[in-house]
């Protein structure tokens, strides 16, 4: 009689670790509880990255935002790296690195230029025909900046793909690296403890 209640017993146990296996994801060999939470939440973050790479990219100057039009001068003043020019009642900036200062310094209340502008900023200044900030060096300038940005946020990019892999890495292989899981995942994600 002891013997089948230890029989029955053992049965038992097993398939209820049969049931617990099956029951487990197949992601990560099975050794972290939820992993869509980590795949939801590492895709988050870099659909996060890329959602800044195209930001950036819509905030420079683009082409059909380009205004051509014959202004009024009014008045100008520095602010920080820029100089903020008043035409016709409103204002444009630009960066001052790139104005042609002594020919805008020069310029009289009343004088008209021939300006083409972009969401308030200055893309080109002419008057009687000389450049006091030129269409080129705006240009290149903003392409420089989106470079920049595009360099960066792709490193970025890059590195959390690297962070991922190992990750996923990691997690397959708990068994193999039990003290490097810690810095991956919490211990009450894992299905088995790690060892010490």
């Amino acid at each position: 009689m002891g013997r089948k209640n230890v029989s029955r017993t053992k049965n038992r146990n097993y398939r209820r670790k049969m049931r617990e296996y099956n029951t487990r994801s197949r992601l990560f060999n099975g050794n972290v509880r939820s992993p869509g939470e980590f795949i939801f939440g590492w895709a988050l973050i870099l659909a996060y990255i890329v959602g800044m790479w195209i930001f950036l990219m819509n905030l420079g100057l683009n082409k059909r935002d380009y205004v051509q039009a014959e202004l009024v001068y009014e008045g100008s003043y520095c602010k920080e790296d820029c100089i903020v020019l008043t035409l016709s009642g409103e204002e444009y900036k630009a960066w001052a690195s790139l104005c042609d200062l002594d020919g805008l310094y020069a310029l009289k209340v009343g004088e008209r230029l021939l300006v083409i502008t972009a969401k308030n900023e200055l893309v080109s200044v002419q008057y009687k025909g000389k450049v006091l900030l030129s269409q080129d060096d705006t240009e290149n300038d903003d392409k420089e900046g989106k470079r920049l940005a595009s360099l960066g946020l792709g490193i970025t990019a890059a590195a959390w793909l690297v962070y991922v892999a190992v990750s996923v890495y990691v997690m397959c292989n708990a068994e193999r690296f039990p003290r490097l899981i810690k810095l991956f995942v919490k211990p009450s994600y894992l299905t088995r403890p790690p060892k010490k």
